[in-house]
């Protein structure tokens, strides 16, 4: 239990440094300042539908007139993580399809048809949305009602293929930190499943919770749901599902949450 739980500051120090790698071209700040605007965002974020209210709660340490390009540099960061998220998922249905025969998921064959293509599809846009966000910004100026957004957006036209690549290498490795702790906590809670199947299990579970609206409040009972399901695949013990995937959430969730009311209330912002 002690290593799952350790692996908690890991991920959020990961996130920190996105973040501040992230600003390096807005504003420079102190790792421990990167830091305390993370577990802020993070406080914000569970009154808000898919965590969104994140966005908004980082940029208070910064100076008032960097803080709406922050918002735009604080949602790249957000969609590289997504990115990883989805593609991981969609490559683990896949092999679900491709090596596995669950009634749950094939015995539709048309609708899991329907789910390949969409998630082709998905898949090819995300990353040419992310890798192309300059010329996309370029071609929306052209339109009076984008250019009033000209100044506070052109932060994500400075980014290079570089740094993208290095968002994406980064957000990988916290997607690897996210997924190695909730199999040690499914190890903890007597869930006979190997390696292979708790990737494939929890990478559908995260691809799911990508794709349903919910409230980070709310969020438990959907994650634990979402686990029983796809984790289900592979394991019988529904209790030490779930088991896990609370514990999970009080760690990686709630206790950083507490965390950073605890360092907005010493704040003077």
């Amino acid at each position: 239990m002690i290593f799952p739980i350790s692996l908690m500051p890991v991920n959020w120090l990961l996130e920190s440094v996105k973040w501040r790698f992230l600003l390096s071209d807005i504003e420079k700040i102190s790792f421990f300042k990167s830091i305390k605007a993370v577990f802020s965002g993070i406080t914000f974020s569970i009154f808000t539908p898919n965590r969104i209210g994140d966005l908004v709660g980082r940029i208070f340490v910064l100076k008032p007139e960097n803080r709406v390009k922050a918002i735009f540099a604080t949602g790249l960061s957000s969609f590289s993580q997504l990115i990883v998220t989805i593609s991981i998922g969609i490559l683990s249905f896949f092999i679900l399809i491709l090596y596995f025969s669950f009634p749950q998921i094939t015995q539709n064959k048309l609708l899991v048809g329907y789910f390949i293509v969409f998630f082709l599809i998905l898949t090819v846009l995300i990353f040419f949305f992310y890798f192309n966000i300059k010329s996309i910004l370029k071609f929306l100026f052209r339109y009076k009602i984008f250019l009033k957004l000209k100044e506070q957006t052109s932060v994500l036209s400075d980014y290079s293929l570089d740094k993208l690549f290095v968002l994406l290498a980064l957000s990988l490795i916290r997607y690897s930190v996210f997924v190695f702790q909730f199999y040690l906590l499914l190890i903890f809670f007597e869930v006979q499943i190997s390696l292979i199947n708790s990737i494939l299990g929890i990478s559908l579970m995260y691809l799911a919770m990508a794709v349903i609206p919910t409230f980070a409040l709310t969020e438990i009972g959907v994650r634990g749901s979402t686990a029983i399901f796809f984790i289900g695949l592979f394991s019988t013990n529904i209790s030490g599902i779930l088991s896990a995937s609370i514990f999970l959430w009080i760690i990686n969730l709630a206790v950083p949450a507490i965390i950073g009311s605890f360092l907005f209330s010493k704040s003077k912002f």
